[in-house]
Protein backbone atom coordinates (compact mmCIF):
# COMPACT_ATOMS: atom_id res chain seq x y z
CA UNK A 1 0.00 0.00 0.00
CA UNK A 2 3.07 2.26 0.61
CA UNK A 3 4.65 1.83 -2.28
CA UNK A 4 1.11 2.43 -4.61
CA UNK A 5 0.82 5.71 -2.27
CA UNK A 6 4.65 6.88 -3.17
CA UNK A 7 4.37 6.14 -6.73
CA UNK A 8 0.67 7.61 -7.24
CA UNK A 9 2.21 10.62 -5.32
CA UNK A 10 5.46 10.60 -7.86
CA UNK A 11 3.21 10.66 -10.94
CA UNK A 12 1.26 13.30 -9.97
CA UNK A 13 4.33 15.39 -9.01
CA UNK A 14 6.00 14.66 -12.20
CA UNK A 15 2.57 15.04 -14.15
CA UNK A 16 2.01 18.62 -12.20
CA UNK A 17 5.61 20.04 -12.35
CA UNK A 18 6.42 21.47 -15.98
CA UNK A 19 9.46 20.24 -17.79
CA UNK A 20 12.56 22.75 -17.34
CA UNK A 21 13.02 25.02 -20.20
CA UNK A 22 15.58 24.02 -23.27
CA UNK A 23 16.95 25.08 -26.34
CA UNK A 24 19.29 22.16 -26.84
CA UNK A 25 18.04 20.65 -30.50
CA UNK A 26 15.43 23.08 -30.80
CA UNK A 27 14.77 25.45 -33.77
CA UNK A 28 15.74 29.03 -32.41
CA UNK A 29 16.07 32.32 -33.87
CA UNK A 30 19.17 33.34 -32.58
CA UNK A 31 20.93 37.25 -32.51
CA UNK A 32 23.19 38.86 -30.56
CA UNK A 33 23.80 42.56 -29.44
CA UNK A 34 25.57 43.25 -32.68
CA UNK A 35 24.21 45.18 -35.77
CA UNK A 36 26.44 43.17 -38.05
CA UNK A 37 25.53 40.22 -37.23
CA UNK A 38 22.05 39.10 -38.64
CA UNK A 39 19.84 36.86 -37.12
CA UNK A 40 20.41 33.03 -37.12
CA UNK A 41 17.88 30.27 -37.55
CA UNK A 42 18.49 27.01 -36.37
CA UNK A 43 19.21 24.15 -34.60
CA UNK A 44 20.76 25.16 -30.88
CA UNK A 45 23.78 23.41 -29.40
CA UNK A 46 23.91 23.19 -25.61
CA UNK A 47 24.32 26.01 -23.93
CA UNK A 48 27.81 26.72 -22.34
CA UNK A 49 28.65 28.31 -19.22
CA UNK A 50 26.55 31.31 -20.13
CA UNK A 51 28.60 32.00 -23.18
CA UNK A 52 27.18 33.15 -26.52
CA UNK A 53 24.33 30.14 -27.83
CA UNK A 54 25.79 28.25 -30.90
CA UNK A 55 24.19 26.83 -33.60
CA UNK A 56 24.65 22.82 -34.01
CA UNK A 57 27.23 22.63 -37.07
CA UNK A 58 25.33 22.47 -40.20
CA UNK A 59 22.29 24.37 -39.32
CA UNK A 60 21.33 27.53 -41.71
CA UNK A 61 24.11 30.54 -41.34
CA UNK A 62 22.94 33.76 -40.01
CA UNK A 63 20.51 35.81 -42.33
CA UNK A 64 20.21 32.58 -44.46
CA UNK A 65 17.37 33.01 -46.71
CA UNK A 66 14.64 30.10 -46.25
CA UNK A 67 11.13 29.59 -47.75
CA UNK A 68 8.05 30.45 -45.73
CA UNK A 69 7.16 26.94 -45.47
CA UNK A 70 10.71 25.94 -43.34
CA UNK A 71 9.72 28.37 -40.75
CA UNK A 72 6.35 27.09 -40.49
CA UNK A 73 7.82 23.40 -40.41
CA UNK A 74 10.71 24.00 -37.97
CA UNK A 75 8.57 26.49 -35.33
CA UNK A 76 5.01 25.38 -35.61
CA UNK A 77 1.96 27.41 -36.44
CA UNK A 78 1.00 30.57 -35.22
CA UNK A 79 -1.04 32.32 -32.98
CA UNK A 80 -3.95 34.45 -33.33
CA UNK A 81 -2.46 38.11 -32.25
CA UNK A 82 -3.30 41.56 -32.02
CA UNK A 83 -3.61 43.41 -35.31
CA UNK A 84 -0.85 44.38 -37.80
CA UNK A 85 -3.11 47.65 -39.34
CA UNK A 86 -5.63 47.81 -41.51
CA UNK A 87 -3.30 47.56 -44.69
CA UNK A 88 -4.45 44.35 -47.09
CA UNK A 89 -1.28 41.72 -46.46
CA UNK A 90 0.12 44.36 -43.56
CA UNK A 91 1.18 40.92 -41.74
CA UNK A 92 2.13 38.84 -44.62
CA UNK A 93 5.86 38.52 -43.31
CA UNK A 94 4.87 38.50 -40.08
CA UNK A 95 4.65 35.02 -37.83
CA UNK A 96 3.55 35.72 -34.35
CA UNK A 97 4.04 32.42 -31.97
CA UNK A 98 2.78 32.03 -28.20
CA UNK A 99 2.79 29.82 -25.63
CA UNK A 100 1.50 30.24 -22.00
CA UNK A 101 2.58 33.74 -20.97
CA UNK A 102 5.02 34.36 -23.53
CA UNK A 103 4.59 36.16 -27.20
CA UNK A 104 6.86 35.94 -29.90
CA UNK A 105 6.56 38.20 -33.24
CA UNK A 106 9.16 37.22 -35.74
CA UNK A 107 9.19 39.72 -38.70
CA UNK A 108 10.71 38.38 -42.14
CA UNK A 109 11.88 40.07 -45.33
CA UNK A 110 12.28 38.79 -48.58
CA UNK A 111 15.73 38.18 -49.66
CA UNK A 112 17.35 40.23 -52.33
CA UNK A 113 18.24 37.32 -54.18
CA UNK A 114 15.48 35.15 -54.25
CA UNK A 115 12.40 37.11 -53.36
CA UNK A 116 10.38 33.59 -52.69
CA UNK A 117 13.02 33.12 -49.63
CA UNK A 118 12.99 34.73 -46.25
CA UNK A 119 15.54 35.93 -43.57
CA UNK A 120 14.85 37.29 -40.16
CA UNK A 121 14.20 41.11 -39.96
CA UNK A 122 12.84 41.41 -35.96
CA UNK A 123 12.74 39.51 -33.22
CA UNK A 124 10.44 40.77 -30.75
CA UNK A 125 9.46 39.08 -27.14
CA UNK A 126 6.77 39.28 -24.40
CA UNK A 127 7.31 37.10 -21.45
CA UNK A 128 4.09 38.09 -19.09
CA UNK A 129 0.90 40.16 -18.56
CA UNK A 130 -1.62 40.74 -21.11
Amino acid sequence: MTRTVLFLSACVLAVGCAAPARLSGRWVYLTNRSDDHPVAVGQSDMPQAGGPLHLVPGSPAAGACLPAEEYEQMFGGTCEHESEGDAPGADANVRWYCGGSIAVRVRLEPCEEHRDRFRVAELAIATHGE
